[in-house]
């Protein structure tokens, strides 16, 4: 509606729009990029998009494009917990998938299923990971034990140590840093997926190169 004397009115604005995935389905819709949780309209599946933050013990599934936050005395236990990115310097049990950075600040003993583009421990910490940890990189400040399987780059930096059962395409120990344990290089390798892993969360975590 246009009134005599009166600039016309401008069209309205539309928010835009971002995209999300359902990991428990593998579908993909769209919501608004103001919104904090969405159903995904497939499955029904509840997925926030804000960060979360645990400062004390918790033990419940975590769905979110956020980051995920455990704080020094916070754990989170769950066999479904998955993020857009972590920073993690309590204990987590169980499993978690990671669209993003990871990084490691904690001394705890974690029994925790773990897939990240990106895993940095940081320096001064030794954490334990008693099952297996799923990357495209590692990068290993402070010490590391467990098992890696790496699809691209495991880097040990200066002051770093891995204690580790290692399968990567390609590991490099700066002066300084050491790498103890069984290590299996083979850059034409492809390292697949750990068993019990959906489907729909292969390709988007951890690409082969």
């Amino acid at each position: 509606m246009v009134i005599e004397g009166l600039p016309p009115v401008p069209p309205a604005i539309r928010e835009a729009d971002t995209e999300v995935t359902c990991y428990k389905c593998g579908e993909r819709h769209r919501a608004s990029s103001r919104a904090r949780n969405t159903i995904c309209p497939h499955c029904n599946a509840a997925i926030d998009l804000e960060d979360l933050i645990f400062h004390s013990p918790a033990s419940r599934p975590v769905d979110t494009r956020g980051k995920l936050v455990i704080g020094p005395h916070g754990s989170l236990s769950s066999s479904w917990i998955v993020c857009g990115s972590a920073w993690i310097q309590g204990r987590i049990v169980g499993r978690i998938i990671s669209t993003g950075e990871v990084r490691i600040g904690t001394n705890e003993v974690c029994s925790c299923h773990m897939t990240a583009p990106l895993i940095v421990v940081e320096k001064n910490r030794h954490p334990t990971f008693t099952h297996p940890l799923q990357t495209q990189r590692l990068e290993v400040f402070g010490c590391l034990t467990g098992i890696i399987r790496c699809r691209g780059t495991v880097h040990v930096r200066r002051g770093g140590r891995l204690e580790a059962e290692v399968h990567a395409r390609s590991v490099t120990v700066e002066k300084g840093g050491a790498l103890l344990g069984e290590c299996r290089v083979d850059g034409r390798a492809r390292i697949e997926p750990e068993a019990g892993i959906p489907s729909a969360w292969g390709a988007p975590f951890c690409p082969a190169v």
